[in-house]
């Protein structure tokens, strides 16, 4: 007698399925599957080898009815998803769903079902307790050989089992246990085609931390591990179950939604994320608290993008745009992005190609002693001399450096040429004479900026007390303490301190009196409005009088009228700079500047 049996392949095994139940026959895929069957297939030893397999097989099997509701399920399938037979028989398989599939998706999987009588895929279930978990399925329409009516058969290998995992160790981040870059390409690949097929949206945001480099820098490697660990952990309690978070590197993540409404979703979930991070950051080991803000860049399929490249290169460029903000904020993607990420880059490339070439050039502009007229100093301004378009404006390159790092070469650049200059004027004659640099955030946060500025010192041989580092209040105010600690380092070596443009920023006057400074330098909007608005010119003398209260010199910034000079003398301010006595020049023309008010102040 000869039985036509269905055959359907799993593995290595053979799924063989005829009116009286359910076999395994171990055979290869090339091996013929018509097979001749004995008239005595339904013997009771035949029965028990079909029993013995479907006990045993790793795979999870389940075989519902017509109307899908379970009639049998084996171990595996206990094993795997948490529920006994009593707990799973009579109920339909979709007491299984995680959550994390919409409607469109069975339907999907039911009508291919319906027209091919099979399906093959995979998807995340729920077990038992509540865990979410990857699985592959192949589900099989079946004729049950009585009343002709379909029987399903459904087959799932458990993709989280222990094996898989050694073998998928490298998809994952060990730091913070999310997937990472491998998967998250896999996955948002196969949602793009999901959502193409279901007419859907599909929102991508990208999401990095601002100033993290300069966190671990400054805090160490384990601080900037625990950040890591912690925003993964936020992330997650941001996002619902259905959403996927992947670490991408570095302090890079990106978070797929794949169950979008409305576009405006997104921005919501943005928002929820980050106000996650408007709470502190706690270090076990750290005293204060730190307080990170993110950037989240937003792209929406299909409207950004109709592929994974322009999906990923729209997200890219909103993150960029929530960056030059400097806050916790976010950006949707629109096209005007795209010239301004060009400019962007193409300003970086010049840059790097202008330290190569020396097109970086070092201005000065006189600071002036009101009690002598004289020049006492001046203050070293970088400036760009591109070779086609001139001048450039440091409002143009300044951040694009900041941000990249080039700030470091450059400010080193402008130090030095700074400061062989002022050894120079002073063996010309002028002994008092010393010389401001800014100091940047980012080179304010170097590990080894003592070191650095006591190398270019030795090489130039200009005294230390000849040379006054200019930091913002905002850079001192941001990590205070350590502010002090390096402060006070260099004001061991001599080298004087100035707080520059004070009075935009939120300084502590209780850090303020802690902070080992020589001089205020008075923010040129206040100086500017002298003479105009009456509320800047309390403020100016405010904080003259505070300076000297303190024992500091105040240099005024941006003085250009005589009024402005004959206010700023009568409240009796130390120093004064601006464009009344002169703009920024070349050193040739500063050094011209300094014998013509070294002559007016002998006679």
């Amino acid at each position: 007698m000869v039985y036509s049996l269905k055959v359907f392949f799993l593995l290595s095994s053979v799924i063989a399925i005829y009116d009286k139940g359910v076999f395994f026959i171990t055979i290869n895929e090339s091996t013929v599957v018509r097979i001749f069957m004995p008239s005595s297939f339904g013997t009771e030893k035949q029965i028990s080898i079909y029993h013995t397999l479907f006990e045993n097989t790793h795979e999870g099997i389940i075989i519902t009815d017509e109307n899908c509701i379970i009639q049998k399920i084996n171990p595996a399938f206990s094993l795997i998803t948490g529920y006994t037979s009593e707990e799973a028989i009579g109920k339909k398989p979709s007491f299984l769903k995680s959550g994390r599939h919409d409607k469109h998706f069975y339907e999907m999987l039911w009508s291919k079902l319906q027209k091919i009588g099979r399906w093959n895929g995979f998807l995340w279930d729920r077990r038992k307790n509540g865990e979410v978990f990857p699985i592959e399925l192949t589900i099989t329409a079946v004729k049950n050989g009585i009343d002709n009516k379909n029987l399903y058969l459904g087959i799932l290998t458990d993709q989280s089992n222990k094996e898989e995992k050694q073998c998928n160790k490298s998809n994952y981040d060990p730091l913070t246990t999310l997937p990472n870059r491998i998967l998250f390409r896999d996955h948002l690949s196969f949602m793009l085609a999901h959502a193409k097929r279901n007419d859907q949206i599909l929102a991508l945001l990208l999401l990095d931390l601002n100033r993290f480099k300069v966190m671990n820098e400054t805090l160490g490697f384990n601080a900037g591990d625990m950040i890591l660990m912690n925003t993964a952990e936020r992330l997650k309690k941001a996002l619902r179950e259905v959403d996927a978070v992947f670490r991408l590197g570095n302090d890079e993540f990106a978070i797929i939604l794949e169950e979008v409404s409305k576009i405006e979703d997104a921005a919501k979930v943005a928002k929820k994320i980050l106000r996650t991070f408007s709470l502190p950051f706690k270090l076990s080991y750290y005293e204060d608290e730190l307080y990170i803000s993110a950037s989240i860049g937003i792209s929406i399929f299909p409207q950004d993008g109709s592929n994974y490249e322009e999906i990923i290169k729209n997200a890219e460029t909103a993150m960029y745009q929530a960056k030059e903000l400097e806050q916790n904020n976010f950006q949707h993607y629109s096209p005007a992005m795209n010239a301004s990420t060009f400019e962007h880059l193409t300003m970086e490339h010049q840059l790097y190609k202008a330290l190569e070439q020396r097109e970086f050039i070092v201005y000065y502009q006189p600071i002036v002693d009101i009690p002598t007229s004289s020049i006492t100093g001046a203050e070293a301004l970088v400036r760009w001399h591109h070779p086609e378009l001139g001048l450039v404006s440091p409002a143009e390159f300044i951040p694009i450096a900041e941000e990249t790092g080039l700030i470091i070469p450059i400010g080193e650049h402008v130090m030095r040429c700074a400061c062989e200059k002022a050894k120079e004027w002073q063996s010309k004659g002028h002994n008092n004479f010393h010389i401001s640099v800014n100091l940047s955030a980012r080179q304010f946060q170097q590990h080894d900026l003592i070191q650095k500025v006591e190398i270019i010192l030795l090489l130039s041989d200009l005294a230390p007390q000849s040379l006054e580092l200019e930091i913002t209040e905002s850079i001192g105010m941001k990590n205070a303490e350590h502010t002090i600690q390096i402060l006070d380092e260099l004001k061991q070596k001599g080298i004087r301190i100035s707080i520059d443009d004070f009075g935009t920023g939120y300084s502590s006057l209780s850090y303020l009196k802690k902070f080992p400074i020589d001089t205020l330098k008075i923010d040129q909007s206040f100086v500017r409005d002298i003479g105009e608005e009456e509320d800047s010119e309390t403020i100016v003398s405010l904080i003259i009088s505070m300076a000297h209260t303190l024992k500091l010199r105040v240099v005024a910034e941006g003085v250009e009228t005589k009024k402005q000079l004959a206010f700023l003398k009568e409240q009796k301010c130390d120093l004064l700079q601006g464009y009344l006595f002169s703009k920024p020049v070349p050193a040739e023309q500063f050094e011209k500047l300094l014998l013509d008010y070294k002559k007016k102040s002998r006679k």
